[in-house]
């Protein structure tokens, strides 16, 4: 099932055998809750643990969004079988310090993270992960 709304797209791609998520601009927090909660539903659905975060349009994670990520989602995620994400960083500068941040307080042996400049190189690094 594909979601598109005008700010996220979400799917999965079998070939990859990770759920897609391409954002663009600003994400309201109902916004962002919601499509990351979709994320979640998708890879549940498929069966898979591995996601790919076009965030390069998004603006920001709202410091709500971020601690709701990191507390709340992530270890629910993670007991639903995420383990693997790559993230094509944001050209938001403040966007990719929030992304960062988070990243750094996740236990690394439950998911593993990347971040990647270009989408093809978080595309190679899924295939082997």
């Amino acid at each position: 099932m594909n979601a598109t709304v005008d700010i996220y797209n979400i799917y999965f791609d079998a070939e990859l055998n990770s759920v897609v998520m391409e954002w663009n601009g600003y994400a309201t927090s109902k916004q962002f809750r919601e499509g990351t909660e979709l994320m979640l539903n998708t890879l549940i659905q498929n069966n898979c643990s591995k996601v790919l975060a076009d965030i390069r349009d998004m603006t920001i994670i709202g410091m709500e969004d971020q601690q709701w990520l990191e507390s709340s989602f992530l270890p629910r995620a993670i007991k639903f079988g995420f383990k693997v994400i790559a993230i094509i960083t944001p050209t938001s500068y403040f966007n990719k310090v929030a992304v960062e941040s988070i990243s750094y307080k996740v236990n690394k042996e439950k998911l593993a993270i990347n971040f990647f400049d270009h989408v093809e190189d978080g595309i190679q690094w899924l295939k082997k992960a």
